[in-house]
């Protein structure tokens, strides 16, 4: 049945997309041919036609044109979608090339060295890119087009734009999910909060959840309360308060204090200890899988690589349901912190206007994210099994149909309305993302690790291990910390505008 559903969604919305011209710049290209990607080969995604859409962009080429697009994320759904922009666009064609996430920054320097890098390419590190003047100022594209604001979510518009200049998209949304296993609130008789909670909430629920008694921790985090906070109380553009000019880590201080606070207390669990060995039999397991944690404050795949999983959701007893990060109780927006990885058109490219089309099509166009989905569904492993319990990134579309049709690959467990809710709840919460520092924020991959992670702070080197040890407290390094980064920012500003110019006035 949820199969049929998802079909029936897919097909009526890729018609609706079709009729509104799908966020298309071009003359209709009419029928499109199907493509053999499944194993019956039926495309039920085909057929969609292409209508054009009042712009100002000038029109794409009818020359042939072969586009090369670099990125880490996976292959086989990018060269699906690439064989579909070429069924739109017969004479373009679009290759994809698997740059490995390990070693990436240096391998797209050796291609830009080599007058060879992707005419499209994905980065990890924005100071790369900005710094060598890799990317291409799509600005005359960019502002001149209604899909924008018509089509890409609204907390992302921004983001990719540096100095007033358009330089990137999106190219993947992983959102930060805080993850509540159900069978430990049950041990510890606490009742599942209400999936529309606040900050301040989560909180409250850290020492209610720790219970020595139980062998109970309040929570474990990948990425947590010092990432969250000064996004979710303030509405933060970034990490540390980032405002788009300059840091605010007042909140910040208070959050890593409390945080220095609670691992004291041992609300906080901490493998590879004695005591985790008496506790667990193993000194070293990871504790988002003992069983023993409240909340694990994580990333959107951990879900499909482990808490979907029969492993660990049937063997290991794991009952974790995602929860969007929650806003603060004050906040004005539902901007969550989010691991968002960008991609640019690269400034030696003969085809921009070309270039950007594929990077929308990879991006946020709706009839692109349409046959993303039916992807999903249809990739399959060695075992015939879906290659993703859960897929790998969420739309970046405003599209209600791409995300109703996106809800539907969820794997809810039969009967389990619970966890429904929860996945209607993401559906909900999670459409204000905001990018972490390294792929949002001038200069701060500098400044993290040579500042943050690296000064010293009265004789201790990185502020977590002096707050730590007691050496300093984190509001007495806040004005430090804060003009340093703007130093940063500052000198990665002033290199980018010797590259490409002043700010356009507009």
């Amino acid at each position: 049945m949820k199969k049929f559903l998802l079909f029936a969604v897919l097909l009526v919305a890729l018609v609706a997309l079709a009729a509104c011209g799908g966020g298309n710049n071009e003359a209709p290209s009419g029928n499109e041919p199907a493509a053999n990607v499944t194993p019956s080969g039926n495309d039920t995604t085909a057929n969609v036609a292409a209508q054009p859409d009042a712009s100002l962009l000038p029109p794409l080429t009818t020359d042939p044109v072969h586009l090369t697009f670099g990125t880490w994320h996976d292959i086989y759904q990018n060269e699906f979608l690439a064989e579909r922009f070429t069924a739109r666009h017969p004479n373009i064609t679009v290759e994809i090339i698997y740059i490995p996430h390990y070693g990436h920054t240096n391998t797209l320097t050796a291609m830009a060295a080599a007058r060879d890098l992707p005419d499209i390419f994905g980065f990890m590190d924005l100071s790369a890119p900005v710094n060598n003047g890799w990317f291409y100022d799509f600005s005359e594209f960019w502002f001149n087009d209604p899909d924008v604001d018509i089509h890409y979510l609204e907390s992302l518009r921004d983001a990719g734009v540096i100095d007033g200049r358009a330089m990137m998209m999106v190219e993947g949304y992983l959102p930060c999910v805080v993850f509540l296993d159900r069978s430990v609130f049950e041990r510890a008789n606490v009742p599942m909060p209400r999936f529309n909670w606040t900050y301040e909430e989560m909180i409250a629920l850290i020492p209610q959840l720790t219970r020595p008694d139980l062998g109970i921790f309040g929570f474990y985090n990948f990425i947590g309360p010092i990432t969250y906070a000064p996004i979710v109380l303030t509405d933060a553009l970034s990490e540390f308060g980032w405002d788009g000019e300059y840091y605010n880590m007042g909140i910040w201080a208070d959050t890593l204090m409390q945080m220095n606070e609670w691992q004291q207390l041992g609300m906080r669990a901490a493998a590879g200890t004695d005591e985790w060995e008496a506790l667990t039999g193993d000194r070293y397991l990871w504790p988002g899988v003992s069983g023993r944690i409240g909340m694990q404050m994580d990333a959107w795949w951990t879900l499909n690589n482990i808490y979907s999983q029969d492993h660990y959701r049937l063997e290991r007893g794991l009952d974790m349901i995602p929860y969007p990060v929650p806003r603060g109780a004050n906040a004005q927006t539902n901007r969550k912190p989010a691991f968002l990885d960008f991609a640019g058109i690269s400034a030696a490219t003969s085809h921009p206007r070309e270039a950007y089309e594929v990077l929308k099509w990879f991006s946020f166009n709706p009839d692109a994210w349409m046959y993303r989905i039916y992807n999903y569904e249809h990739q399959l492993n060695a075992y015939g099994d879906r290659f993703y319990r859960v897929p790998n990134r969420m739309p970046v579309t405003t599209s209600e149909e791409v995300w109703q049709a996106y809800r539907l690959l969820m794997p809810d467990v039969e009967g389990d309305t619970f966890l429904a809710e929860a996945f209607d709840a993401l559906m909900r919460y999670k459409r204000e993302p905001v990018p972490l520092g390294a792929r949002g924020i001038l200069g701060f991959d500098a400044w993290l690790h040579e500042v943050y992670f690296n000064g010293e702070f009265n004789g201790v080197i990185g502020i977590y291990a002096a707050v730590a040890q007691g050496a300093i407290n984190a509001h007495d390094a806040v004005p430090y910390l804060e003009a340093r980064g703007r130093q940063f920012f500052e000198a990665t500003l002033a290199n980018f505008r010797a590259i490409y110019g002043p700010p356009p006035q507009r």
